[in-house]
């Protein structure tokens, strides 16, 4: 069965007939009698997974070439980031291997790569047989879904390699009153599996 979401980010309920205004508060250790906090955190880039989609482009000096290369242009182009569906038909499937298959170039394998890695690696290849190539890779099957308490429910889609918890539930419209902000239950892919844990949204090491 495909993995049609990257991340599930369910709020659970809290079985209360009222909540107090400290439980609908995000990141209360944070000093509020000072001005500045910084947080220092590694940020991680997405990494790529079976089944995710890519939209890649090399260019070059040689029209032909490009031509090869890029079976998309103009107006056509320009539809394609309008429709879904022109995303998915058009764009390069990573398949169970972890390989993309790119016309003369051939398979790639781009599984559990950066979005930067991955176009590192095809760069290297174009320039085997490309002189002064260009190369642009990125992601457009960056899903992921929020579903319980919160005021939007559904399916979202991010346009960014980086995505924090805080964001997603942000798109998703909050979470409401009677969401548990210390209890959020992450559902996400890994190497070994299918990785949940729960945070807490209310401690500002989230």
């Amino acid at each position: 069965m495909k993995r049609f979401f990257q991340v599930f980010i369910v709020l659970s309920l809290l079985f209360s007939s009222c909540t107090s205004q400290k439980e609908l508060l995000y990141l209360q250790d944070i000093d509020t009698g000072t001005e500045d906090n910084i947080f220092f955190k590694q940020s991680i880039d997405y990494k790529i997974q079976k089944q995710d989609i890519l939209y890649i482009r090399i260019y070059s000096m040689n029209q032909e070439a490009n031509e090869l290369f890029n079976l998309t242009s103009g107006r056509y182009q320009q539809n394609l980031f309008q429709n879904e569906t022109s995303l998915f038909i058009n764009g390069y499937s990573v398949n169970d291997s972890g390989n993309i298959d790119l016309p003369i170039i051939g398979n790639v394998n781009v599984l559990y790569k950066t979005v930067e890695e991955a176009k590192n690696s095809i760069q290297s290849q174009a320039d085997e047989i490309l002189r002064n190539s260009s190369v642009v890779v990125k992601l457009i099957s960056f899903k992921f879904s929020v579903l319980g308490e919160v005021h939007g429910p559904g399916m979202y889609r991010n346009y960014n390699n980086q995505l924090t918890v805080l964001e997603a539930i942000a798109m998703a419209g909050d979470i409401t009153d009677y969401g548990n902000r210390k209890k959020v239950l992450i559902i996400r892919p890994t190497k070994s599996g299918t990785e949940t844990f729960r945070i807490d949204l209310t401690s500002s090491k989230v």
